[in-house]
């Protein structure tokens, strides 16, 4: 993993005895996050994300070293009844499941395992783990810690055990800033808490099939910034116009990602991506050793085409209605949605489940409130659970009262009024749109966020960014039943709209700045800039363990990968040594025609290469000469993320597969004759060049009904593979192939070109 230098800022925190437990700082011996003023050889206020709420520095260093250990003290490595009573989740991870976090992540930025150990004795270059921080000290709440650093080393005493993992989370983002200093940290002591109880990310993952590899990165970087929640949309479809309107209603993509092996159930689940019992098992495990509560949704009775579908019969038969509309007149239709929850609701460990119940059919808001009423008595009754829904009730008229003890996820001032909802007695989440919606392609809302309006505007309580001190459009920030706030990722454009790597690059970048306002409220953001905090910020996201979806290969220069196999392999000349392996009878020959060197590769033969892909920016060129026989889908690149294909099964274009879509580019290449393809992406759009001219842009077509049009696309490079390992490699030459970390355009291109060889065709 790439690593980051200190800029500015730096410090944290440590015991003043250690193997004992420390003593709370009491509130008149800490600073605020100003340096002190009263010495200025005081270590000044480090920099993490959130930042810290309260900081006096000290004098001098402590180093991190090969040698440090990762302390735990006994008395609480197996956890405290709080760690229960404050999180959703039931068996929430300990004292110890999070030291085990902490030493990966250790190891990813540093390369050292450092060894965990249970024990009350400690070393000047440990690391002390331990609780009861709360004995005198309430206003720490139930995540709060206090971090000291010193000359006997470092120590982190929280409420909880969570509360310790936060701690972790500061020391790890000091250590990433401190990479070339040695991982030297500066002395001091934090006094760090939370503002809000709820710091969520909600993602749809019902219009996106999303590996289960992807969404465990989704919580490495969440909980990296101390978001606790983590809010996962499991069914949806695109939005859907009238029956009337709509006839082929049924025939449309719809998301269900739960596959069980009862047959009354598995129907459902979608082919492309489905998690089984044990896969949400093992996901649950590591959402709780990184500090984070799941909570599942399963929405009804709106956004349930995935249902429908099976059963046009449930659905409203009525010509103004939606076909993803349940009937609720129907009784078989509640039977249904109670043996759905008996089914899937032991599959997950939070004691708080999301319902939906959102944009159903106005002209029966009193059987939708009846339904979200029923289902709160249900839960409570079977399973002893609590529910939340998102905001409805204005869209949804009606005399029968919504149950107060519904939390209530806020999200449109047409559908719900958060000041109302809190004279009525409803705890309010804040995922007010647009402000925190991000919906990549959409015209409506946030393709990407801006986390510059985040950081300057954006605060939980305030649910109107343009009204902000008006009390009947926000709420008071020290409102009780206002537990806190977050963003959200909708995938209403489906997969073909944006890739994998595209989608995590558009949630992480709002990500920091989320976590300051949700933490450390507008203190945090009063004291430095945007423009100072963004450079910094961009340093952590960067570098943030267990996130491979960057997909930013280190690289010394400007050129990522450069063979031109004239040494009579595969060395790489850009200077970052990523050397290709040839496999399977890949071989290198005399290529001629100015070309000097070539691979020669069949379809079972291919050059392996150690980077996985390169997002955008970037410009990747080679040069090939198919022969006259090429199989359906033979591979001119290849990895996890996608492939490069020189036709597909239906067209003889260049193509370009990603997450299962097929993007044609009107390409084709010659057989028995050398051409240059090339492709460059900017963040907008990709260009594709044949011959070093600007031929095509990558399309999808965007076919929901109220958008239907072309949109252009961002693919990822792949590059593990030139050719394929699965056995349907391009069959031909290649030569000159080359990655740049920058974006590129057509005369470049030439010039790139060129350089493997003396002409151009």
């Amino acid at each position: 993993m790439k690593r980051v230098s200190i800029v500015l800022l730096a410090a944290l925190v440590a015991t003043s005895v250690m193997g004992t437990l420390a003593s709370p700082i009491p509130d008149d011996d800490v600073v605020s996050l100003q340096p002190s003023k009263t010495s200025s050889c005081a270590n000044p206020t480090p920099f993490v994300i959130p930042s810290l709420q309260e900081w006096k520095g000290a004098k001098g260093d402590w180093k991190l070293s090969k040698g440090s250990r990762i302390v735990i003290d006994p008395a609480f490595a197996k956890g405290i009844p709080a760690d229960a009573k404050h999180s959703f989740m039931m068996n929430p991870a300990n004292l110890q499941q999070y030291a085990a976090s902490f030493q990966s992540d250790i190891k990813q930025v540093t390369g050292w395992d450092l060894q965990v150990v249970v024990s009350t004795k400690c070393g000047k270059d440990d690391i002390f783990l331990t609780l009861g921080a709360d004995a005198k000290d309430a206003k720490l709440g139930n995540e709060g810690y206090i971090l000291d650093i010193d000359k006997k080393g470092v120590s982190i005493q929280a409420t909880t055990s969570r509360g310790a993992f936060w701690g972790t989370r500061t020391l790890l983002q000091m250590l990433i800033l401190a990479n070339e200093n040695n991982y030297s940290l500066p002395q001091g002591k934090a006094r760090d808490f939370p503002n809000y109880g709820e710091r969520k990310f909600m993602q749809d993952i019902a219009r996106k099939p999303i590996p289960m590899s992807d969404l465990k990165e989704y919580v490495a970087l969440t909980s990296f910034y101390k978001f606790n929640t983590y809010h996962i949309h499991l069914n949806d479809n695109p939005g859907m116009q009238n029956k009337a309107l709509n006839k082929e209603w049924a025939s449309q993509y719809s998301g269900f990602r739960l596959k069980s092996d009862n047959p009354a159930f598995s129907m459902y689940a979608n082919n492309d991506t489905a998690y089984t019992k044990q896969d949400m098992r093992e996901y649950q495990d590591f959402v709780k050793a990184r500090g984070m509560d799941l909570i599942p949704e399963i929405d009804t009775p709106a956004h349930s085409l995935c249902f429908t579908k099976f059963h046009p019969e449930w659905s409203i038969q009525e010509a103004a209605a939606r076909g993803d509309w349940l009937d609720l007149g129907n009784q078989e239709v509640w039977t249904f949605l109670e043996n759905l929850w008996t089914e899937f609701v032991g599959w997950f460990d939070s004691r708080e489940i999301h319902i939906g119940a959102d944009e159903y059919d106005a002209t029966k808001g009193d059987l939708a409130r009846k339904f979200v009423n029923h289902f709160h008595d249900y839960f409570a009754t079977n399973f002893n659970r609590t529910i939340r829904m998102w905001g409805s009730d204005v869209k949804l008229p009606g005399t029968i009262e919504i149950n107060k003890d519904i939390h209530t996820d806020h999200w449109d001032w047409t559908y719900s009024n958060p000041v109302d909802l809190v004279k009525r007695g409803h705890k309010v989440s804040n995922l007010n749109a647009p402000d925190v919606y991000m919906v990549p392609r959409s015209q409506s809302y946030w393709d990407y966020i801006d986390d510059k309006k985040i950081y300057d505007l954006w605060l939980p309580h305030i649910f109107d960014i343009f009204d902000r001190t008006n009390s009947s459009r926000n709420l008071n920030p020290n409102e009780p039943l206002l537990t806190g706030g977050g963003f959200a990722n909708w995938n209403d454009f489906l997969s073909e709209s944006v890739t994998r790597v595209e989608l995590y690059d558009r949630v992480s970048k709002p990500a920091g700045a989320f976590a300051e306002k949700l933490w450390a409220g507008e203190k945090s953001t009063s004291n430095i800039s945007y423009d100072e905090w963004a450079p910094l910020a961009k340093k952590l996201r960067e570098n943030i363990p267990g996130v491979t979806l960057t997909r930013r290969p280190a690289s010394v220069g400007q050129f990522v990968i450069s063979y031109d196999f004239e040494d009579g392999g595969v060395k790489d000349k850009s200077g970052n040594g990523y050397d290709g392996k040839l496999n399977n009878g890949a071989k290198v020959v005399d290529a001629g025609e100015g070309h000097g060197k070539a691979v020669q590769l069949s379809p079972n033969s291919f050059i392996s290469t150690p980077v996985e892909s390169i997002g955008y920016p970037y410009a990747v060129g080679l040069w090939v000469k198919p022969s006259g026989n090429q199989a359906a889908n033979a591979v001119l690149l290849e990895s996890g993320d996608g492939r490069l294909l020189v036709s597909n099964s239906t067209s003889p274009t260049v193509t370009f597969e990603q997450d299962g879509n097929k993007y044609n580019t009107q390409i084709v290449l010659p057989a028995d004759t050398w051409s240059h393809i090339g492709f460059s992406a900017d963040g907008t759009k990709t260009t594709v060049f044949f011959n070093m001219r600007r031929s095509a842009m990558v399309h999808y077509y965007n076919g929901r009904w109220d958008q239907l049009r072309n949109e252009t696309m961002v693919v990822t490079a792949p590059l593990r593979n030139i050719g394929s390992a699965n056995g349907n490699s391009f069959n031909g030459l290649v030569d000159g192939v080359f990655a740049l970390n920058r974006a590129s355009f057509g005369g470049e291109m030439a010039f790139l070109g060129k350089r493997y060889a003396n002409a151009l065709p």
